[in-house]
């Protein structure tokens, strides 16, 4: 179990090196890239190792009807939280300008560039995660310990996408974002496990990005 732990919280080693090293200035998108590394190589070696199914145990795409009423709902709730958040307290809560400068120079988007990418971040990039985090991680970790199983994941979730934002943010709206990152992480998690698969927490993810990614583009332009 502490392996597996530990195998969990590695992404967000990796993250904080890119972060002290610069590694996203000095490789651009691949260096911010290399964390996902982690979402994907130790995982396939710790399911070989222990005879886990990457299809059958994890992915669990033949459940995918299950609970698709109640993801499409959720998501859409998602949707309007992210966007009316954003409508009604952006200009008090962040400050768009530095936001928009941070966003193109940490991923390397533009305004023209960005609608291009957007579809790989919405719908791939969204299914590495929830395979990482709600398939592996949780999945798996929550058959040793109920408890550490919704815990750990949710709080490395959290931490992943902290560590690339908390400094756009001042102490309040990071906290809102803690808070918002972790909660989703743990609807997510209950998700998949009433499902029995990934599809549903993965289609709540997809329409959580779609909302995102509509913000960055109105920052960007």
């Amino acid at each position: 179990m502490v392996f597996l732990a530990i195998l969990i919280v590695l992404p967000l080693g990796m993250i904080t090196l890119q972060v002290v090293l610069d590694l996203d200035a000095l490789l651009g998108l691949w260096g911010y890239s290399l964390y996902k590394v982690f979402f994907i190589v130790p995982p396939l070696i710790y399911c070989r190792r222990h005879g886990v199914g990457i299809l059958s145990d994890i992915c669990k795409f033949r459940h995918w009807r299950r609970c698709l009423p109640l993801a499409l709902g959720l998501g859409g709730l998602a949707m309007v939280l992210f966007a009316g958040v954003y409508a009604l307290l952006g200009d008090r809560l962040v400050d768009k300008e530095l936001i928009a400068v941070k966003i193109g120079e940490q991923f390397k988007v533009s305004s023209a560039t960005v609608l291009l990418i957007a579809p790989v971040t919405i719908l791939a990039n969204s299914l590495l995660e929830e395979f990482f985090y709600r398939g592996f991680a949780f999945g798996l970790l929550v058959r040793k310990n109920r408890r550490l199983g919704y815990l750990v994941p949710a709080v490395a979730f959290t931490g992943q996408h902290l560590l690339f934002i908390y400094h756009w943010l001042t102490p309040f709206p990071l906290a809102l974002a803690v808070g918002g990152l972790f909660l989703l992480a743990l609807v997510l998690q209950r998700i998949y496990e009433k499902a029995d698969s990934l599809v549903a927490p993965w289609i709540i993810h997809i329409l959580g990005d779609v909302a995102m990614m509509g913000i960055a583009v109105t920052l960007l332009r």
